[in-house]
C-alpha cells in the first residue's frame, strides 16, 4: 500500500520539507509538490528499503515569496500504478499586529492605561508586551478574544516618551514585532490669578490671569454660581473674564487649568464684596456719628 506523510502540520519561510511513507519493498517512488494554485514546484525520487519504507529529505525549502495556504504532496508508485497524497499547510507572512491604548489621549498623566493587542491571525502563544519609560516592564496579559490580548500598565512619574513593544509568533512560528510610543506628562499646569480686587463695592468684577501651558480654557469657581469657563489666548497664554459675585463678604475665587494629560493646576484669591446693604449701613453709621 502506498502512503505519504509530512513531518509538521504547518510550515513557515525557511522550513525544509521532508516527506516519508511506504510502498513496495525495494521500489522507486516519485514525489511531486504543488502550490495552492496547482503549480508544480518540486520533483524528487527515492527508493524504498526492504521493509517498503522510504524517506525523501529536504525536497523543497519554503521562502518568503511562496504562497500561503494548502500545498499538496503527490507520490506515485509505477509498479503499483497508484497515487497517494498529503496536504502541507504553509504560512509565510508573520502576523500583522496592532496596538491600541485606552483611554485615547494626546498625553498621559500618572494613571493606569489599558493596552490592547490584536492580530490578523491566531497566535501560537500570548504576545510579549513590554513598556519602557525609564525602565522596562513586562505586562501580564489575558486573552480578550481569539485574536486579541489585553493588559494594564500603571504609568510611572517619569516624563517624556514611553514605548510599547510587542512580539508574537503565529502557529507556524513566524515572528512579528510592533511598537507604539506615547507621551507622559505628570506636571500640572501653573495657573495664576494676576489681577483681581481684594475688596469691591461692585458685584461685577474683572479677573485676569496666566497659564504656563497652551491649555484651551481656564475654569473659575465662584461661590453661588456654576463654574465659568474662559478661553486662553494662544500666543500670550493669558485669560480674563467678568464675574458677578452673588454673596457679600468673603468670596473664594478658584482658577483651574487642566492640561492634555489631565493634570490639574489651581490658584485662588479672596475677594471681599461689600454689598448694597452694607454700603447703606455704613452711610447711616457715618451720618449718625455726626
Amino acid at each position: 500500500m502506498l502512503t505519504v506523510s509530512v513531518e509538521k502540520p504547518i510550515y513557515k519561510a525557511d522550513d525544509s520539507l521532508t516527506v516519508s511513507g511506504s510502498a513496495l519493498p525495494n521500489s522507486i517512488v516519485s514525489i511531486q509538490l504543488f502550490n495552492p494554485v496547482g503549480r508544480r514546484v518540486a520533483i524528487a525520487q527515492t527508493e524504498t528499503n526492504s521493509q517498503g519504507l522510504w524517506v525523501a529529505k529536504n525536497i523543497y525549502t519554503f521562502s518568503g515569496e511562496d504562497m500561503s495556504g494548502r500545498w499538496t504532496v503527490k507520490v506515485f508508485d509505477p509498479v503499483l500504478k497508484e497515487w497517494a497524497e498529503a496536504n502541507v499547510y504553509v504560512d509565510v507572512p508573520p502576523p500583522k499586529l496592532s496596538i491600541y491604548i485606552r483611554p485615547i489621549k494626546q498625553a498621559y498623566k500618572e494613571e493606569t492605561i489599558t493596552v490592547f493587542i490584536s492580530s490578523d491571525e491566531n497566535l501560537r502563544t500570548a504576545p510579549v508586551i513590554t513598556v519602557t519609560q525609564h525602565e522596562t516592564t513586562v505586562l501580564e496579559t489575558r486573552k480578550f478574544n481569539r485574536t486579541s490580548w489585553i493588559g494594564t500598565y500603571k504609568i510611572k512619574p517619569f516624563e517624556g516618551e514611553a514605548t510599547i513593544k510587542v512580539q508574537a509568533q503565529d502557529r507556524a512560528g513566524n515572528l512579528a514585532k510592533k511598537e507604539l510610543s506615547f507621551m507622559v506628562d505628570v506636571t500640572p499646569p501653573k495657573v495664576a490669578i494676576t489681577e483681581i480686587p481684594a475688596r469691591t463695592e461692585e458685584a461685577t468684577i474683572i479677573v485676569k490671569g496666566i497659564v504656563d501651558e497652551p491649555v484651551q480654557e481656564v475654569e473659575l469657581e465662584i461661590p453661588g454660581l456654576p463654574p465659568i469657563k474662559t478661553p486662553v489666548e494662544k500666543e500670550k497664554l493669558t485669560w480674563k473674564t467678568d464675574i458677578t459675585l452673588q454673596k457679600t463678604g468673603n468670596n473664594l475665587i478658584v482658577a483651574k487649568a487642566v492640561d492634555e494629560a489631565g493634570n490639574t493646576g489651581k490658584d485662588s484669591r479672596i475677594v471681599y464684596y461689600v454689598g448694597p446693604i452694607d454700603i447703606i449701613r455704613g452711610d447711616i453709621g457715618k451720618l449718625s456719628s455726626k
